[in-house]
């Protein structure tokens, strides 16, 4: 292993460079059968919900100040919390820094911006649907039904993820029409 230097690691943080680990494993992710695939999607999950912070616009009161970080809460899957703590260090979404938080079901969202729970955490999202300002990631076949505003799935073998923005923009977010064109399936709005 080769030995990189501080400057250059730095350009790589800010420039916005993806260890070579997490494009191995999004690569892997999108080859490999169902059964491997449990071993590489917590990282392929991690980067989503990086990458998530990017194409939502939160209420302009949302953030204490310029300088204030994003919190993402992690309920219920360590290997997700994981995978996210190593790829937002040192990095930097809509100009803010990122932290990562881990949650017990029960535990309140106060001071995140985004909750992500765990397969085992689903029922947990329901209790927190409307509330201002917090972006549900779920991680269920039904996700969406269950108060999820993005659902990550598993679709031919990959990891996908489904949008429902009418229940995002009840909380005040808005999600970006980039990432609407990216999804799997869009929830259609109540007309």
């Amino acid at each position: 292993m080769h030995a990189v230097s501080e400057p250059v690691a730095a350009r790589r943080r800010t420039a916005g460079w993806v260890p070579l680990r997490l494009l191995a494993a999004t690569g892997l992710a999108l080859l490999l059968p169902q059964a491997a695939l449990g071993q590489a999607a917590h990282e392929v999950k991690g980067a989503y919900l990086f990458k998530f912070l990017s194409y939502v616009e939160w209420p302009d009161d949302t953030l204490a100040g310029p300088h204030a970080p994003f919190v993402i809460g992690i309920l219920g899957d360590e290997e997700v919390r994981g995978a996210l703590q190593e790829i937002v260090q040192g990095r930097q979404a809509q100009g803010h820094p990122v932290e990562v938080r881990r949650l017990k079901n029960g535990d309140a969202p106060d001071g995140l911006h985004m909750l992500y729970a765990g397969r085992d955490s689903m029922q947990e999202l329901a209790r927190y649907a409307g509330r201002r300002g917090l972006l549900l990631v779920g991680d269920s076949d039904n996700g969406l039904a269950r108060g999820a505003m993005i659902n990550l799935v598993l679709a031919e073998n990959r990891v996908r993820f489904e949008i429902a923005p009418e229940a995002a923009e009840r909380a005040g977010l808005h999600i970006s029409s980039r990432m609407l064109a990216l999804a799997q399936f869009v929830k259609p709005g109540a007309s």
